[in-house]
């Protein structure tokens, strides 16, 4: 057995994977993640890359767990540190919910707030804090980190595959690249399936979403990106509209960064 496989079984006993798959009866399908531990499709990436860290020595109890976040990563990071025995201080841009802050630190997290809305800010912060205080932290890097693919290649992916194996097209939208990435490198080694991402268009801010391509953090997408066929922009109007129909028409918890 792999490393990731026992990451994967490790990450199963804590009841986060193999969330329901929902069916539209049109030959459309949603993976409902807000059924994980934590409540989001970002406890999968979160839990492969500390628990990679622990079985590797990478972690240990004397380090803190330092993470830039909008939101789901680091309630997902701060809710299974504390459930393994580790402490976290995430760094968060201040225009982030006080609902998402409210359960962070609820969860045991130090929090760092950083100006406006974007992770961009944040991700600078935890470098600069690193630099000062190589000692003290260990940053998972999830927009460099391939555990956070390898997250979705060796569950999300398999867990889909079990149940439809004729799949046209997987779309997934882009935030860290995680998602998008170890899902399209898992159907594409086995199926013909096309693979769509998502971003918001230059215009919108969608929570959760960003455009990795332009970013001077995407060694995720740098590195996979060759198993994406497309592309789509979509509009941050159009999006919370379509997110709140899911709720209205079929009583679906998707709301942003929740990854139905």
């Amino acid at each position: 057995m792999s490393i990731y496989e026992d990451i994967r079984d490790d990450m199963y006993n804590l009841k986060i994977g193999n969330t329901p798959l929902f069916d539209f009866n049109n030959n459309i399908y949603s993976k409902l993640e807000y059924y994980n531990e934590f409540g989001s499709i970002k406890s999968r990436a979160a839990f492969f890359m500390i628990d990679y860290a622990i079985k590797t020595g990478q972690l240990t109890k004397n380090k803190t767990i330092i993470e830039a976040s909008s939101g789901n990563t680091g309630i997902a990071v701060a809710g299974i540190s504390k459930m393994l025995g580790y402490k976290t201080k995430i760094i968060i841009p201040e225009g982030a919910s006080n609902v998402t802050k409210k359960i962070l630190r609820e969860a045991g997290a130090d929090l760092v707030l950083t100006h406006g809305n974007s992770t961009e800010n944040s991700i600078n912060t935890v470098k600069q804090m690193i630099k000062e205080y190589p000692e003290k932290y260990i940053q998972l890097k999830q927009h460099d980190n391939i555990l956070n693919s390898m997250a979705h290649y060796y569950t999300t992916g398999p867990e889909v595959y079990k149940k439809i194996k004729n799949i046209d097209f997987v779309v997934a939208g882009i935030g860290t690249g995680g998602t998008i990435t170890g899902l399209a490198k898992y159907f594409k080694e086995n199926s013909n399936s096309k693979v769509i991402g998502v971003i918001p268009d230059k215009n919108s801010h969608i929570l959760g979403l960003r455009n990795p391509f332009n970013s001077s953090e995407k060694g995720i997408i740098d590195k996979y990106k060759k198993y994406i066929d497309e592309v789509y922009e979509i509009n941050e109007k159009d999006a919370y509209k379509e997110v709140q129909q899911l709720q209205e028409k079929y009583n679906l918890f998707c709301r942003p960064l929740v990854g139905c």
